[in-house]
């Protein structure tokens, strides 16, 4: 099984129902962004491909449920952000993993689409493990699999170009890894990963910018990163 030497960037998936893209949204839009842009563009990529890169049952995927107090937390602390990034204030704001879990968990979009992921943070790397049903987003060009992705990444600001980078160090899509000390020399993935992580960020910057909380926070965002074990942003 081979992957195109030339892959298109993802299609958009048909509904990307994350809600608020602003400014304490912007950790969960990215990890659930990620997940379907990958998706979207293997399926894109043609149904051999797709069949090679997806399972029929479900991976196993570490369940977070969390506590109501984590969640109200949470909720509060993006509230709290919020405002100030809106009152053009500098403010700093720190998610743990849990944090980001409870937002996944909760998240409407992600419990109807059946989508399990999970997340994890060390040092200044971030790792996602997924999966949904390819129902959810092939248009019935493929049924009854299930993608699953398993990647470690960095999380970068442009101050310049005011932008965020996601740059992936490892990546599994099913059993093929594309990225990361086990690809090797794999040409094809090399190419693949080349072509595909400027269009996500591309597509992904694009679309935190149309909402206008989302394009506040990228105007007045100092640094995003994973610094700490922990997803931090900070406002100038």
């Amino acid at each position: 099984m081979s992957v195109s030497t030339t892959p298109p960037p993802p299609r958009p998936a048909k509904k990307r129902g994350l809600g608020c893209l602003g400014c304490g949204c912007l950790i969960l839009a990215l990890l659930v962004l990620l997940l379907v842009g990958l998706v979207g563009g293997v399926l894109f990529m043609g149904y051999r491909t797709a069949i090679g890169l997806t399972t029929a049952t479900p991976p196993a995927i570490p369940a977070f449920k969390g506590s109501d107090e984590l969640y109200q937390s949470t909720r509060q602390k993006i509230a709290d952000f919020d405002h100030d990034v809106k009152s053009h204030q500098a403010a700093t704001v720190r998610f743990t993993a849990d944090e980001i879990n409870i937002l996944i968990a909760r998240n409407p979009d992600v419990i109807n689409n059946h989508i399990q992921a999970f997340v994890s943070l060390s040092a200044t790397e971030g790792r996602l493990q997924a999966s949904l049903p390819t129902d959810a987003l092939s248009d019935g060009f493929l049924k009854d699999r299930y993608f699953h992705v398993d990647t470690t990444f960095e999380v970068h600001f442009d101050p310049t170009g005011k932008s965020v980078n996601v740059i992936p160090n490892t990546l599994q899509l099913g059993d093929r890894v594309l990225a990361g000390p086990s690809a090797g020399d794999d040409r094809a993935a090399q190419s693949f990963m080349r072509s595909f992580t400027p269009a996500f960020n591309q597509s992904f910057n694009s679309g935190i910018r149309k909402n206008p909380d989302g394009a506040l926070l990228l105007d007045q965002a100092k640094s995003i990163e994973i610094e700490d074990s922990q997803q931090v942003i900070e406002t100038q």
